[in-house]
């Protein structure tokens, strides 16, 4: 199925221009690999999504990066270490052992085959990071169905795929988002440097989270209208019965992983405040509707400008040594707001396009069946209500 985004429908969010591919991968260095395991109407659909940010041949260097936790009803490995990090991956709950045991694996055998030393390796430590959303009643969650082989798999998919597939693919596989197929999404904002230097804010989500009630697409009620007009969009048989609230969503139904990789030179404090913005982008979504107690909205920055690797060229002995400098660079602060409304319109449009992306449908565990976003009836929703300006 063709790539459908939220701008094929007749709303582009924010003012700034996309990248060519309006998506992470418009950032240099950055790889993403997803394997999905099952079809539509099995009782295990689920998949991984492994994100590299820079080539495997300099995976041990660092990024700069930085965290923001919404609610943290969630798990993400590493993030005490998250300022060291130079890999990251994406999948379902019950999957998250199998996927931090098979990175650790896959990082010592790129060290060994790019002829990088033990020593280097722990001088740029830096745990895995293992990002969840929870895919309780869509897939039997007591078939976790991923294996280390799928995860390697996801790895070598990485250094040849071209293209970020979203909804119910890779780790998005199995998700919801306001009770829509939802899943992986993703896209990109460029900003402007001096002359002619650009750089690119790529987002990358799993969205797992919402209410129908509370969707809004542009300031529309997008998922109001949608009750009124079809009904809940949930379909489950009477033996599978699963307590909904009356706006169509799951009563304890929640989470969304959101990362953010830049180009700019973007130092952690920075990254965390850029990583707060994407909350913004999520609310002109899910407007008060997240956040919710049982969610997990948890979003990770980083920024693969500078290369924090830098050894000591003076013996540090007893903890009293010498101070040296990093030298690094780093966007001035009165820069910020153009990198926070990138960070907030590339989220805003990663989530509505993993909606869009499932627009075909899911039917789960059980038999339980969720209609796609009837996107003909939303792009005409858009078109009457949406004001040019």
């Amino acid at each position: 199925m063709a790539r459908m985004t939220i701008g094929d429908l007749g709303y582009t969010p924010g003012q700034l221009p996309s990248g060519p591919k309006n998506s992470i991968l418009d950032i240099k260095g950055v790889r993403v690999g997803q394997v999905t395991i099952g079809e539509d109407g099995d009782d295990v659909r689920k998949g991984v999504t492994i994100i590299l940010p820079r080539d495997p041949s300099e995976i041990h260097i660092p990024c700069y990066a930085g965290m923001h936790t919404l609610n943290g009803n969630g798990e993400v490995t590493g993030s005490y270490q998250v300022k060291d990090w130079g890999y990251t991956t994406l999948t379902n709950s019950c999957s998250l052992g199998i996927v931090f045991h098979t990175i650790w694996q896959w990082t010592l055998d790129q060290a060994r085959k790019n002829g990088t030393s033990l020593e280097t390796l722990s001088h740029n430590y830096g745990t895995p990071v293992v990002g969840e959303t929870a895919d309780w009643w869509l897939n039997d969650v007591y078939n976790t169905a991923l294996k280390e082989e799928n995860v390697q798999q996801a790895f070598a998919n990485a250094m040849t795929q071209t293209e970020i597939q979203e909804g119910q693919h890779g780790g998005g596989a199995g998700m919801t988002c306001h009770m829509f197929p939802g899943g992986t999404g993703t896209a990109s904002r460029v900003v402007k440097g001096h002359g002619e230097e650009r750089y690119t804010v790529g987002v990358i989500v799993q969205s797992n989270y919402g209410h129908t009630h509370d969707l809004q697409i542009g300031g529309v009620p997008v998922g109001k209208l949608v009750l009124k007009e079809f009904g809940s969009t949930v379909h489950q048989p009477e033996t599978t019965k699963v307590p909904f609230t009356s706006g169509g969503g799951k009563a304890d139904e929640g989470s969304i992983v959101i990362y953010l990789i830049t180009d700019a030179p973007v130092l952690p404090h920075q990254l965390v405040r850029i990583a707060r913005h994407c909350a913004v982008g999520l609310t002109q979504v899910g407007g008060h509707g997240v956040g919710r107690n049982h969610s997990g909205d948890i979003i990770l920055c980083l920024s693969t400008a500078n290369k924090p690797d830098e050894r000591v060229m003076t013996p540090q002995v007893t903890g009293v040594g010498i101070i040296e400098r990093n030298q690094i660079e780093i966007i001035k602060n009165e820069s910020m707001d153009t990198m926070f409304r990138a960070a907030s319109e590339a989220t805003e449009e990663a989530v509505l396009n993993s909606i869009v992306a499932g627009r075909a449908g899911r039917t789960g565990f059980g038999g339980i069946h969720l209609d796609g976003l009837p996107v003909d009836a939303v792009k005409e929703m858009l078109k009457k209500h949406l004001v040019d300006v």
